[in-house]
């Protein structure tokens, strides 16, 4: 997890048609389709710089030992009816035990605003191992006095359902993954009208791949009522341990396509070892070690018909093509 100082860049993509949810131990993820639409950053900052109003709560561990954080992020600016919520910043806290969500500050309306998370939000807890499962529950209120409050409740259910490898478009790594289902029911209530309405939000799921050594998951997928909308993911061309192809260069080709029974495949010069198909699901359905470049054939007959992914690997790096199956 980062720390104060820290700044993690990550790039985002639309997740639309993708599937994030097969899993297991031992584990191919193959995400090297996604593309790095947009740049992000995150900038961990200590809680110390961040307005002075802000942190009543969260810089205060004689007061209030469980909203002490460990450094803050810049937050969403977001408005609802007559609520106005800008100049966010949230706050983090991490320890042994784990990492979680205390809470943030904000300008309400016009009015600085200390907002604890009763309980915090656990994000995860430590040590996380493969088939471990916990539950969270957190909820922050917003008031505006004499106009408006604004409640929300949020479950947070954590299952680490995976290990494996995950391939990103220029990066290999390995990685526990955890799901995170999150269930949030949202109040508001108008005083000058004495009434308040309650409404659920569509069921939003986190799926998250995390790798030793990294600040925030290298690749996390977001699902909302079911459909994955958004990808943020760990892309740096320049940092690659594992072989990065130019895409200027000569690539896997595979022929014909679609093929039935059997198909050719090409590799470019260099030095590769091994050959692995997976299926859509990103499940191992063949495998065969290869040697040095050129002209292959492939036996088709043992696979469904379908979509899959081709991969080469070796010492020239990473390399990937799609075959469909008749």
């Amino acid at each position: 997890m980062p720390a104060a100082g820290d700044t993690v860049r990550l790039w985002t993509t639309q997740a639309v048609g993708i599937d994030p949810a097969p899993t297991e131990a031992g584990y191919i993820w193959d995400f090297s389709m996604l593309s790095p639409d947009m740049e992000v950053a995150d900038t961990c900052v200590t809680v110390a710089s961040t307005p002075l109003l802000y942190q009543f709560y969260f810089n205060n561990g004689f007061l209030y030992p469980e909203h002490q954080a460990n450094y803050a992020v810049r937050g969403q600016d977001f408005s609802f009816q007559v609520l106005t919520v800008s100049d966010v910043y949230e706050y983090f806290k991490k320890d042994a035990q784990g990492f979680r969500n205390v809470g943030f500050g904000a300008n309400v309306n016009g009015v600085p605003t200390s907002t604890r998370r009763l309980p915090p939000d656990w994000i995860h807890r430590f040590p996380l191992e493969y088939g471990d499962m916990d539950t969270s529950y957190s909820e922050f209120t917003l008031t505006v006095p004499t106009l408006f409050s604004f409640t929300q409740q949020q479950t947070r259910y954590n299952e680490v359902d995976g290990w494996g490898t995950l391939y990103l478009p220029a990066d290999t790594f390995e990685v526990l993954r955890v799901k995170s289902t999150l269930d949030r029911v949202d109040s508001a209530y108008i005083e000058q009208f004495g009434q308040g309405l309650t409404f659920p939000e569509p069921q939003a799921i986190e799926y998250k791949w995390i790798a030793a050594g990294m600040d925030l998951p290298v690749l996390q997928i977001n699902m909302t009522g079911g459909q994955a909308t958004t990808a943020r993911f760990h892309y740096s061309p320049d940092d690659i341990t594992t072989g990065v192809v130019d895409t200027h260069a000569p690539q896997l080709r595979v022929w014909p396509n679609p093929a039935e029974g059997l198909a050719w495949i090409s590799l470019p010069n260099g030095s590769w070892k091994d050959l692995i198909i997976l299926d859509a699901g990103g499940r191992e359905v063949l495998s065969t070690r290869i040697g040095g470049s050129g002209a292959r054939t492939i036996a088709l007959q043992t696979l469904e018909s379908g979509v899959y992914s081709i991969i080469a690997r070796g010492e020239s790096g990473r390399q990937s093509a799609r075959l469909v199956v008749q």
